[in-house]
């Protein structure tokens, strides 16, 4: 009997979780029944929203695919004209600059070589000129020395002769 008494107890209990269970499923059937109505809705009026955005935007796309392509081969045209003007612009500049180095390097040469010739020529007239010159002036003041010794010598003697002598100067 107490056999019978708990599996009758554990039989309602059972009996009573599955009820239990059944309307916890039922809730759960109408909730999500509730969730897809709603979600439905949303969707259905994303898409009413959506729709006239969609057909612009394709509109807009269709309208300017033409334009891209156009834009795009332009582009590609550019890009080929620029590279060839930058490749003849970096040809005419090396050209330029070895040119540069050229003319430099004959400037160069030139100014040494006249700067050598001006060395030369100082050098020159320093010998051929000025050497004579400064001997020439050094005979000149040893011969205008030699005059004014003389002449004072004579301006002596006249003073002397005008004077009576030196004997005269004593006497007095």
């Amino acid at each position: 009997m107490i056999a019978n008494n708990t599996m009758l107890a554990f039989v309602i209990v059972a009996a009573v979780a599955i009820v239990l269970q059944m309307v916890i499923l039922y809730f759960l059937y109408r909730a999500m029944r509730e969730t897809a109505s709603r979600m439905e809705a949303v969707v259905g009026r994303l898409e009413q929203q959506a729709s006239p955005i969609l057909a612009s935007t394709r509109a807009i796309l269709e309208d300017a695919q033409p334009k891209l392509a156009e834009i795009t081969s332009n582009l590609a045209e550019s890009t080929a004209t620029v590279r060839t003007n930058v490749a003849q612009i970096a040809e005419t500049t090396g050209e330029i600059m070895d040119r540069a180095r050229f003319q430099a390097a004959r400037l160069d040469e030139l100014v040494s070589g006249t700067v050598d010739k001006i060395e030369l020529t100082t050098e020159f007239v320093q010998h051929s000129v000025i050497s004579p010159v400064r001997r020439i002036q050094a005979i000149m003041q040893a011969v205008s020395a030699g005059l004014s010794v003389l002449r004072a010598g004579r301006a002596r003697k006249k003073a002397a002769a005008n004077n009576g002598g030196p004997d005269e100067e004593m006497f007095i």
